[in-house]
């Protein structure tokens, strides 16, 4: 038997913009859709902080397995 091979990727999202500690707008959901419309699976994700410690966005991380 083969061992299963597996392809990675990743997509930036933008922190949803926040007022009075409350997002306005929710995560951009197009990418991520089309990612698992692709056959990808949401592997983890990594926040992008700035050193002042202000969140301003996240890289999602994906996974695939490589065909045979």
């Amino acid at each position: 038997m083969e061992a299963k091979k597996w392809e990675y990727g990743q997509i930036f999202v933008k922190r949803p913009e926040i007022f009075g500690g409350l997002p306005k707008t929710g995560i951009e959901m197009d990418k991520l859709n089309r990612a698992g419309q692709e056959g990808w699976e949401m592997v983890g994700s990594v926040p992008f902080t700035l050193p002042t410690g202000e969140v301003r966005g996240a890289f999602i991380l994906f996974k695939r397995e490589i065909a045979g």
